[in-house]
């Protein structure tokens, strides 16, 4: 697993409020939350808290997961609230239901095994109310290897200067995934530091997602394509009609 998130998350918070636009992304999550008239919501990947400061400002009930304490560490602080948990995706288990969960940042990618995404779909849909909202966005395969290209990042930040300089390798060990290799070179006060990190990531075909989605007992809304990527909103439909159930 990356160490993005664990012992390079203070970097990975200076960077991504130069990567993201968190407005935008808010404001996006926020119209399809209105419109579904949810209120208590489960963030899944909530990182360093940067959407979870603007879900908490604007009313509603919020509950933010994470996989590493690193990252809630920066969102507790940053967030001045204790409304973060600890949990891996793949091993939901509440004692109360939500009107919607999201999985933001496209952190759906990280679970590479096609049992991993049963469970963790499973696992949304026993914290999910009745025709409660699922909400999440993958890397879509067909726009990520038509440009499977190496990139870099230049970032100033505060008196930093943060350069990602990112090498992209096909694996398929999984499924559509690949492996992504990435230099983290960080220059402050005339000295300069540098990082290596690997992780594997998952994309996915849309029929491949849908299929997915109809075994955990999710019926497809809406579909929100961009390039490289795709948005889906889906209902939780009742456990009997669940092809797949895990015990749990």
């Amino acid at each position: 697993m990356t160490q993005l998130y664990s012992n390079l998350a203070n970097i990975y918070h200076e960077m991504y409020q130069h990567i993201f636009d968190y407005d935008k992304e808010f404001s996006f999550y926020d119209s399809i939350l209105q419109r579904a008239n949810c209120r208590k919501i489960l963030e899944i990947g909530c990182g360093s808290g940067m959407l979870a400061r603007r879900f908490l400002d604007n009313g509603y009930d919020y509950l933010g997961l994470d996989l590493f304490n690193e990252m809630l560490d920066i969102a507790r602080s940053e967030v001045k609230s204790d409304r973060f948990v600890q949990c891996d995706m793949r091993n939901l288990s509440f004692n109360q239901q939500f009107d919607a969960v999201l999985i933001t940042g496209r952190s759906i990618a990280y679970v590479i095994e096609n049992q991993g995404i049963l469970d963790t779909l499973t696992g949304i849909h026993q914290s999910l109310k009745d025709n409660g909202l699922l909400v999440f966005g993958v890397f879509e395969a067909n726009g990520i290897f038509d440009n499977f290209n190496d990139f870099e990042q230049d970032i100033a930040h505060n008196n930093k200067k943060l350069k990602r300089i990112s090498k992209l390798k096909l694996n398929l060990a999984t499924g559509w995934t690949y492996d992504w290799f990435a230099k983290y070179i960080i220059e402050e006060n005339d000295q300069s530091t540098s990082f290596d990190d690997v992780t594997t990531l998952r994309c996915f075909t849309k029929d491949e997602i849908l299929l997915f989605l109809k075994l955990t007992g999710f019926k497809t809304k809406e579909i929100i394509e961009e390039e490289k990527t795709f948005t889906l909103l889906a209902e939780r439909i009742s456990t009997l009609n669940a092809v797949y159930h895990k015990e749990r």
